[in-house]
This record gives C-alpha cells, structure tokens and sequence, in this order.
C-alpha cells in the first residue's frame, strides 16, 4: 500500500514524499502514525485525546 505526500503548486500536484507498507503490516492503528510515525502527530487535532488512534503503534515509537 501506497501513501502519497504532496503539494499543490500551479494547479497541479507534486509528490514530496512516497511510503510504502505491505497491505499485510497495516492494523486498525490510525494510518497516518504507521506511515509517518510520530511526526503523523505533530498536526494532529486527536493528538493527545481519547479519540486519538495511535493504539499499539504509536506506543511503540514513543520514548519510554
């Protein structure tokens, strides 16, 4: 599975950043940390709350 980052710059987009992940390692995780990681939460509105997704996999990236 694919997971394009991009801009849009003269009408059209440009992909910055490309990740991929085989279908078969995604869980119920939010999808964005287990493309991106921690910095999936730096812009995130559910960061910090009980709606956040992150489960297993973000408890996994962060620093104990």
């Amino acid at each position: 599975m694919d997971f394009v980052v991009g801009d849009i710059v003269d009408g059209k987009f440009v992909e910055t950043e490309v990740y991929t992940k085989p279908q078969s390692e995604m869980t119920s995780d939010c999808f964005l940390v287990q493309f991106q990681g921690l910095r999936a939460c730096e812009s995130c509105s559910a960061r910090g709350t009980a709606d956040c997704g992150g489960g297993e996999t973000l408890k996994a990236l962060k620093p104990e």
